[in-house]
């Protein structure tokens, strides 16, 4: 009982993060935006890995870059880090520097229920079930539930069409590192 109380005040502060960074102006506004010139993370690593290693991450580098303006734009450095991409945030949720490759808690129970059990040996499935995840995650991911409608409610069709997938780059890009 302890934890679904937990779990619904977390969803309703996470909800109140979200709100208060739309009425700022740093959650989009209720509209889905362009958003600003991106810079470029640097790195000594190549971007990609080659392709044929099982395992290997391959990522549009673009597209990861929006995800990472995006990632910053739409408040989830309120909770996430994503350390391997230099990105800093709160710690109220986990880093997701390897998030693609979760075996951990609701990511990693999804991707099981859905024949993935080893992420990692496959990055092209995961991705496809992290982008499911992110636009309609399952009933015990409370928290994550109450996200998506919030980032539905606020970006509509967007979410699904250019914030969902630019994130996902972003976390294969992450998981690459």
């Amino acid at each position: 009982m302890r934890l679904v109380t937990a779990t619904i005040v977390l969803a309703v502060v996470v909800i109140a993060v979200v709100t208060a960074l739309t009425l700022s102006g740093l959650g989009g506004g209720g509209q889905a935006q362009t958003p600003s010139p991106l810079t470029p993370i640097t790195t000594e690593q190549p971007p990609t890995q080659p392709s044929g290693q099982v395992g290997a991450v391959q990522y549009d580098a673009q597209l990861a870059q929006k995800g990472v303006e995006y990632f910053r734009n739409v408040g989830c450095t309120a909770c996430h880090s994503v350390r391997s991409l230099g990105i800093s945030g709160g710690a109220v949720g986990p880093d997701l520097s390897k998030a693609l490759f979760s075996n951990t808690q609701w990511l990693g129970r999804y991707y099981k229920e859905n024949g993935l059990d080893n992420p990692a040996s496959d990055p092209v499935k995961a991705a496809q079930l992290l982008a499911q995840y992110m636009i309609n995650p399952p009933d015990y991911s409370t928290t994550m539930r109450s996200q998506t409608a919030a980032y539905k409610s606020l970006y509509g069709d967007q979410w699904e069409k250019d914030y969902v997938p630019a994130l996902v780059e972003m976390m294969k890009m992450a998981a690459s590192r």
